[in-house]
This record gives C-alpha cells, structure tokens and sequence, in this order.
C-alpha cells in the first residue's frame, strides 16, 4: 500500500470515531460586550480640539474689539475699542518715520560708498586694459613705422650710391678725355669713345 492509501484510512477511520458532543453552557453575555469602549490617547480627546476653537475665537474676539492690555505700576489694565491718544499716536509716527528714514539714510550712505568703490574698482581695471591696448599699439605701430622707416633710408642710401657711382663714372670719364687732350697722344680706335 502507498502511503497515501494509508493516509485515507486513516482519516476516514477518525471522521467515523467522531462522536456529536454537546456545546457547553457559559455566561454569553459576559463574554461579548454590547458597546465597545473607545480608549482615546489624550490628544485625541474631544475637548482639544474644542479648546482650540475656543481659544481661537477668544483671540478673534480681542482683535475684533480691538482689546489693548497695559501692564503699569498699579498691575493690569484693560481697554476696548482703541481709545489712543492722538498726539501720543502722531508721536509714535513721527518716531518710527524718524527711525526708518534713519535706517534709509544709512543704507543710502553704504550703497552709495559701495557703489563708488565698485565705480573706482571698475575704472581703474578698465583704464588698466585701455592704457595696456594703447601701449601695445604704439609699440606696434612703432616698430612698423621704424621698419618702414629704415627700409626708405636703405632705398635712398642704394639709389645715392648709384647716383655718385654713375656721377663718379662721368666724371672719371671726363676727366679721362681731358688729360687725354692735353698730352695730345693719338687716339687708337681702342681709345675712342662712341658719342
């Protein structure tokens, strides 16, 4: 036999060994309760939120009535409506205008004290770049014009050169007739010159 034979003996003999039994009595009512009791954590209890809401509306109704508390010598006072002196509150902004524009002066001073060192920083970087371009192109067109310069001193130096050497030759050759002339010696075909 395989054992999954035996396994279904087996359970078919526990299924006919099963005998009804009867439920046992116990008290029913105890065991199962007819409402659940809500065990909250503290901040989920209803009056948090109620506070808050009361608290809140408490603070509207300050604003609203427009609600000033003092502290003076003689302990608190409390008053409603804003009842404020004029003169004490044209006082009070006249300071805080005295203040601010104070505070504008001061910033006005530093902005424009930055703006000038930015402005002398500034010029003096692009005056540096402008003196340095400047520079450069002297020196360039220096250099060329020395250039250009030397190159028509070299010209004139070789075209008088062949000035005085063709004046040289003219004159050698002038000369030459001459004292030939004076000493009266015949003239060769050799000697002559073509005119």
């Amino acid at each position: 036999m395989s054992k999954h034979q035996n396994f279904e003996q087996w359970l078919q003999r526990t299924a006919d060994d099963l005998v009804n039994e009867p439920v046992p009595e116990w008290p029913r009512e105890r065991t199962f309760r007819t409402t659940a009791v809500n065990t909250l954590r503290w901040w989920q209890k209803p009056w948090l939120p109620m506070t808050s809401l009361a608290a809140s509306a408490f603070a509207m109704v300050l604003v609203i009535g427009q609600v000033q508390i003092h502290n003076t010598a003689d302990g608190f006072s409390v008053s409603f409506g804003g009842g404020v002196d004029e003169a004490k509150l044209t006082a009070m902004v006249e300071q805080r205008l005295n203040e601010y524009g104070a505070a504008q002066q001061l910033t006005l001073a530093n902005y424009a004290s930055n703006l000038r060192e930015d402005f002398r920083e500034d010029f003096r970087s692009e005056l540096g770049a402008a003196n340095q371009q400047l520079v450069s192109y002297v020196l360039a067109t220096n250099r060329q014009e020395r250039q250009d310069d030397m190159e028509d001193l070299i010209r004139y130096v070789n075209a008088q050169r062949e000035d005085d050497q063709v004046f040289f030759a003219n004159q050698l050759q002038q000369f030459s007739e001459d004292w030939l002339q004076q000493t009266s010696y015949p003239m060769s075909p050799m000697n002559s010159t073509q005119e």
